[in-house]
């Protein structure tokens, strides 16, 4: 999850939290961050930064069959503050934008507020890195990509930084030896131009890329949360098939897994994706998404994703790396995750422990996606929380409700 020290909330001028339809919101890339503007701008990403669109197709979406469950007076204790909570509750307490689950493919709650709908993209955040991971699978299918080769083969620019020495594995599983400082984070949104940058701020986000020197022992040994690793993948998926990020995404997933909306993704004012927190999604195609993990690769009746590379995100990355990480980092938010405390990583997804058997894509400020192929359930959270703070704790309160409704439907919980 992306730990930013960014503001707690930006400064502007809003009559309400959402906007009247017929008003403009005074909301600028200066401060659209955190709240209360990102009520409406994690919904609105494309009015506020430069994206690329990424087609649906042609074809008819997949159906989304529905046999609605009353879900919402489920209870658990909510690790936050120890207290009973219902399903219901932990919506209106964990500024929810959409909430869906669905079970065995079919959906059995699905909850809109904030003014999103079923056909409003929402920011993902830090769910984006999912995507570049399980894109990077079909490439390795395909051939174009080694993941045991090293990232200096691909992108030779990259020698005499970070990245040097690195594998490609390195990169999906975050173990890549790099020093990371008090904010290593803020660097990086100024580069993409999410925030003010300034004397010192990279143009772009390979210009960024190339500054990072700083090594903190070897790669492969420790799990550390280096945001620019994705970036670089990104990076790599665009030199192999000389095509751009989102065409790449178009092609390989979203044109092929029947959904009902376009998708698009935030650009630096260079023409890159930001592929760290930047993919734009509505709530049922992620689901589908999701929904696609869950059953191996395969949806819309045909195989998306390569088996045995959704399989290997199942049984998770080095635990060895991952215990010598969370030993020694600020994962507090993570380990409290039902099942992940003696999780792993692997190609940029959270992975519990194997009797829980669940993976998870997961992003600051509330978002929430669990993949359960035992019970064969998925839930998919969108939130707009109003600090870094807050969103990590009700990640942690919404986690363990969905923990709760997978038990209910299927006895499995973690």
């Amino acid at each position: 999850m992306r730990r930013a020290r960014l503001a707690a909330g930006a400064v502007i001028l809003l009559a309400v939290a959402a906007a009247r339809a017929e008003e403009s919101p005074r909301v600028s890339p200066a401060d659209w961050y955190w709240g209360p503007a990102n009520r409406w701008s994690w919904q609105h990403m494309r009015r506020v930064f430069p994206t690329a669109n990424i087609g649906r197709g042609a074809a008819a979406a997949a159906p989304l069959k529905e046999d609605l469950r009353d879900l919402g007076k489920v209870t658990f204790t909510d690790p936050v503050t120890h207290r009973p909570m219902s399903v219901e509750e932990m919506l209106s307490a964990t500024y929810t934008d959409g909430f869906i689950v669905l079970e065995h493919g079919v959906v059995v709650f699905e909850r809109y507020m904030n003014g999103l709908t079923r056909t409003t993209p929402h920011l993902l955040m830090s769910i984006t890195k999912s995507f570049v991971g399980t894109l990077t699978g079909i490439l390795v299918e395909r051939g174009q990509i080694d993941p045991d080769a090293l990232v200096t083969r691909y992108l030779p620019e990259l020698e005499g930084s970070v990245f040097q020495g690195a594998k490609v594995r390195d990169l999906l599983d975050m173990t890549v030896a790099a020093r990371i400082g008090d904010d290593p984070y803020t660097p990086i949104d100024q580069a993409a131009g999410w925030l003010p940058g300034d004397a010192s701020s990279p143009a772009g986000l390979r210009r960024f890329l190339l500054t990072l020197k700083d090594r903190d022992g070897a790669h492969g040994a420790k799990f550390i949360y280096l945001d620019p690793s994705p970036q670089v993948m990104a990076w790599i998926i665009e030199r192999v098939t000389r095509e751009d990020f989102s065409a790449v995404l178009q092609q390989r997933i979203w044109s092929r897994l029947g959904a009902e909306s376009d998708a698009y993704i935030v650009l630096d004012h260079h023409q890159e994706a930001y592929t760290t927190p930047g993919l734009n999604v509505t709530l049922p195609d992620l689901a589908r998404f999701a929904q696609m993990m869950a059953q191996g690769g395969r949806y819309n009746g045909r195989q998306i994703v390569p088996r045995r590379w959704v399989e290997q995100i199942r049984a998770g990355g080095d635990r060895a790396a991952w215990n010598a990480g969370i030993a020694s980092g600020n994962y507090d938010d993570i380990k409290a995750l039902p099942g992940h405390l003696h999780g792993s990583y692997r190609d940029y997804w959270w992975g519990t422990d194997s009797a829980c058997g669940r993976f998870a894509g997961i992003g600051i400020g509330g978002q929430v996606m669990v993949v359960d192929p035992i019970a064969n359930v998925v839930a998919v959270k969108l939130s707009s929380t109003p600090d870094i703070a807050s969103g990590e704790a009700t990640t942690i309160t919404a986690y363990q409700a969905i923990d709760a409704i997978i038990r209910t439907l299927s006895k499995h919980g973690c």
